[in-house]
């Protein structure tokens, strides 16, 4: 077996120490050959147990205190000797045979990269089950490269120039995009998928993951024009807006056609997730909760969107 090609598992943490053995003793325990294969941690100024968690399993640990997510991963690829760069996150849970199965699909596929969804793990309550819709693991929603689950060449990685370091998240899909306009094929498997510990739980915390991830909106304005999902999140903040100022005007049934026409982009959302995941609906609850996921999606990027133009204003 060691012909096999030496891979760099590079994993960018911060303050995951509840879920970071978990995530590394599966990163150990795979059929791939555990010398063919190196374990770096990437710590992003940690204030917990993390690094000290991680020294019983990773080959390397560095340290990278400040600079968002893809300046914390290329920072990680900088040290790697593999030929091949895998990409994962300190709080997934990857199967047995992630490994050997990333590898073996770029031996036999030349010119690509290949990725994973998401699974949800054991016992997943009702925010993840119905965000992530795939309690079988045979399927995927994403089209694109998620930093949670990423196999290249190192080679195709330096060419591309590695991660955006300049978003705060989203590093992944603009590296999904730039692979694509560089001439490779980027396919995403569900046999790559994992489990996120991370996943949220609860809605609080579901829209303020998508906060986060919204925040680019305006700063990389350019590609959010390009984007069908800021195009559905500007649909609903305006007919939300308009109907808060239809309510002062004393405009009701304007206010409540308003508030039926902001459904359109979360149905929209809602089937194109149900079509790519191969859902098998039993319930009226399970559409219900499908949608209501879909909206709290749609909330927490409008969020992130006002937050974005403040920023871009100047205001704190």
């Amino acid at each position: 077996m060691s012909d096999r090609p030496f891979c760099s598992v590079i994993i960018p943490a911060f303050n995951e120490e509840q879920d970071i053995e978990a995530s590394l003793s599966s990163l150990a325990n795979q059929s791939y050959p555990r010398d063919r294969y190196e374990i770096i941690l990437v710590d992003n100024g940690s204030t917990d147990r993390t690094s000290e968690i991680a020294s019983a399993y990773a080959d390397l640990i560095l340290s990278k205190p400040n600079g968002n997510v893809g300046t914390v991963r290329n920072f990680g690829i900088a040290y790697a000797s593999g030929e091949v760069i895998i990409c994962t996150d300190a709080d997934c849970v990857v199967p047995p045979n992630w490994i050997e199965t990333g590898v073996s699909l770029l031996e036999q596929n030349p010119k690509h990269a290949f990725g994973g969804g998401l699974r949800p793990r054991k016992n997943a309550k009702w925010v993840e089950k119905y965000w992530i819709l795939n309690e079988a693991g045979d399927t995927t929603q994403q089209r694109s490269l998620a930093g949670s689950s990423i196999f290249m060449w190192k080679v195709d990685v330096v060419r591309l120039g590695a991660f955006n370091e300049t978003v705060t998240s989203g590093e992944d899909s603009d590296l999904y995009e730039r692979a694509l306009a560089n001439g490779l094929q980027v396919i995403i498997s569900p046999e790559l998928s994992v489990a996120h510990l991370g996943c949220p739980e609860t809605p609080r915390d579901f829209v303020t993951r998508q906060i986060w991830h919204s925040e680019n909106y305006i700063p990389d304005l350019r590609n959010s024009l390009k984007d069908k999902v800021f195009w559905l999140t500007l649909i609903f903040l305006g007919c939300l807006a308009s109907a808060l100022f239809s309510i002062f005007t004393a405009n009701y049934f304007f206010t409540a056609l308003l508030i039926a026409f902001s459904q359109v982009p979360a149905i929209i959302l809602s089937l194109k997730r149900i079509t790519r995941s191969a859902w098998h609906m039993s319930s009226l609850d399970e559409i219900t909760k499908i949608l209501l996921i879909d909206n709290f999606y749609l909330v927490g990027r409008s969020i992130g969107l006002l937050k974005g133009i403040r920023k871009k204003l100047g205001q704190p």
